[in-house]
């Protein structure tokens, strides 16, 4: 019986090191946001999701945004795209959920920054904007 419960306990050790397959970020406030991607598992691809809250009653469809990705070796490179602001809506707020980027295997494994920027006035309510990044084997 003793043996059975150290081998229990072990592998409750063993599971509870494992690095967690994703990670979430959100910053609160206006922008400009700034998230750390660590991507240094070249033997992974990752998948990136953005998400927030808008308390109001009215929330408009998008938000127009510039994404900047900095490299481990602190190459940037830039981008305009917009973030859709649809989702789940209750009577006062908007929960939103809006996938990124699908299945990325970087170039260069290691530590990337990605930047937002809004290019429009944010909606009244607008939380802030979080990051989830996924890792997949």
């Amino acid at each position: 019986m003793k043996r059975i419960a150290a081998t229990l306990a072990a592998m409750g050790l063993a599971v509870s090191c494992m690095e967690p397959l994703s990670t979430e970020k959100f910053i609160r406030g206006e922008g400009p946001y700034s998230f750390t991607v660590d991507m240094s598992d070249s033997t992974a691809v990752y998948c990136l999701d953005f998400y927030t809250r808008v308390d109001a009653r009215e929330c408009p469809p998008s938000l127009p945004v510039v994404i900047s990705w900095t490299s481990p070796s602190d190459s940037v490179y830039s981008e305009s795209g917009i973030i859709p602001l649809i989702g789940r809506r209750s009577v006062f707020s908007t929960d939103i959920y809006a996938p990124f980027m699908a299945d990325v295997s970087p170039y260069e494994s290691g530590v990337w920054t990605l930047g937002v920027v809004p290019m429009a006035q944010l909606p009244k309510g607008f939380r802030g904007l979080g990051l989830v990044v996924s890792k997949k084997r």
